[in-house]
């Protein structure tokens, strides 16, 4: 029994884990592909978060926010997949799914400090850009 319950809490503190870090990641290839320049991650009350400068592009900003939320919905699709293997498979692949809804959804709150509230800042940014030329 015990082992079984460090197994579970191994496998969610992996899962939590490696799924910041590929949501942050994403933001980060996100970020040099549309020509910011990634200078690190940072540790904020909310958890990781990617830290770029625009070089004069802050109309992108909501394609860097997007690109973490696609991960993390990728990421929850590939465990719903996974909760058809037999258990106790089934049992942690379903965890992982939770974790990563859980996630998008609250990222999906349009909170300044949140992809959601980047994606809406973001858009206007880019809207009042086109405004201008």
């Amino acid at each position: 029994m015990a082992f079984e319950a460090a197994l579970l809490v191994a496998w969610a503190v992996c899962v939590v884990g490696s799924s910041a870090l590929m949501h942050e990641f994403d933001h980060v290839w996100t970020a040099r592909a549309v020509g910011w320049k990634v200078v690190g991650l940072r540790w904020r009350w909310y958890g990781v978060a990617c830290v770029a400068d625009t070089n004069g592009k802050p109309d992108e900003l909501w394609k860097v926010a997007l690109g973490g939320l696609v991960t993390t919905e990728l990421l929850a699709l590939v465990f719903l997949g996974g909760t058809a293997l037999p258990e106790p498979a089934a049992f942690l692949f379903g965890l992982g799914f939770t974790v990563n809804s859980v996630v998008l959804l609250t990222n999906l709150v349009p909170i300044r400090a949140l992809d959601g509230g980047q994606v809406l800042a973001g858009l206007r940014a880019e809207r009042l850009h086109r405004g201008t030329r």
